[in-house]
């Protein structure tokens, strides 16, 4: 059913608006393959933990129209993830693609293939179609989207309680209604949960100010829920965000704030997060991070975990991009 909607999709004519920070910046180069590499050191007590993920990103413009784009990655450990989980928490302290994950995506037997997508552009319209990451259209958001360059920890990078399937066959239309106004729609894969996720989400914007309110169904599944996200740039140098969602009787609520430039080029970034599953869960998040030369950046992060039971973690991150 999935492949017949894509291919009709494919009939039409729209692109990819991808808006995760560190993908945005690479479709400016001019070089159509980009790298970036990111190397992240966790303490959680006495256990700590090194991994170190890369992507390789291929854009290629047709014709203006017409576009390709690949995302694959390959991460070497899986940090202190499998630890905090043994120790019982779920709010996950890096949102990277971790080596296990990569080595069977989704549970698909696929490996290292992120994102590969066919994208076509047509005056107001937009048309996305393949491996897609619903998060690189959904729920997102100026200053808490990005694992590489913003917080570390899930819940200050996504909804933890809507349906955002990431990686899946699927198809994404967005419909520029006006110049501050817009309706985007998702159709794709639910893998590894059973189903198809459908997505609607309106985009609306003024000024600074930016606020995407979305719902996501799944079908043939038991999974829905509805979010918004939202993002104002205060001035050059300061901005905040927040996030809420509700379904599959859970709660989700998030915010912060982004401080840059403060002495060089640098970065201060506070996030806290709730969800109420059964017992509440909470994180707070604060990194700072500074550019100390034209491609590399060295962030400094802690978290603080609050669930059946309290935990800091602190982080060394090092990135890298060409």
């Amino acid at each position: 059913m999935l492949l017949i909607v894509m291919i009709l999709l494919t009939t039409l004519a729209f692109a990819q608006q991808i808006e995760k920070p560190f993908v945005q910046e690479h479709l400016f180069h001019e070089h159509r393959i980009n790298f970036i590499n990111t190397s992240v050191f966790q303490q959680y007590r006495s256990y700590g933990a090194l991994y170190n993920t890369s992507h390789i990103f291929f854009y290629l413009d047709l014709n203006g129209e017409d576009k390709l784009f690949l995302n694959a990655s390959i991460t070497f450990g899986d940090g202190i993830t499998k630890k905090t989980e043994e120790e019982g928490f779920t709010l996950t302290p890096t949102g990277d693609d971790l080596e296990s994950y990569l080595k069977d995506i989704n549970g698909t037997g696929r490996k290292y293939l992120l994102e590969l997508a066919y994208e076509k552009s047509f005056k107001n319209l937009n048309f996305s179609v393949g491996l897609l990451d619903s998060t690189s259209y959904i729920d997102t958001n100026e200053y808490a989207n990005d694992e590489h360059t913003q917080f570390l920890n899930t819940a200050l990078i996504n909804n933890q309680v809507v349906p955002l399937p990431s990686y899946n066959p699927g198809a994404y239309l967005h419909y520029e209604l006006s110049r501050n106004l817009a309706l985007s729609l998702f159709y794709i894969d639910n893998e590894p949960d059973p189903g198809n996720a459908g997505i609607l989400q309106l985009e609306i914007s003024a000024g600074g100010f930016n606020l995407r309110p979305y719902y996501s169904y799944v079908f043939g599944g038991n999974s829905k829920g509805f979010g918004i996200s939202g993002d104002i740039t205060l001035s050059e140098k300061a901005g905040i965000f927040f996030r809420f969602g509700s379904g599959n009787s859970q709660d989700f609520l998030s915010g912060g704030i982004e401080l840059k430039n403060l002495l060089l080029q640098d970065k201060l970034g506070f996030g806290y997060a709730y969800l109420d599953k059964k017992i509440s869960h909470s994180v707070a998040e604060l990194y700072y991070s500074l550019k100390i030369l034209k491609y590399l950046t060295v962030n400094l992060d802690i978290q603080y975990l609050n669930e059946e039971k309290e935990a800091f973690i602190y982080g060394l991150r090092v990135f890298f991009e060409r």
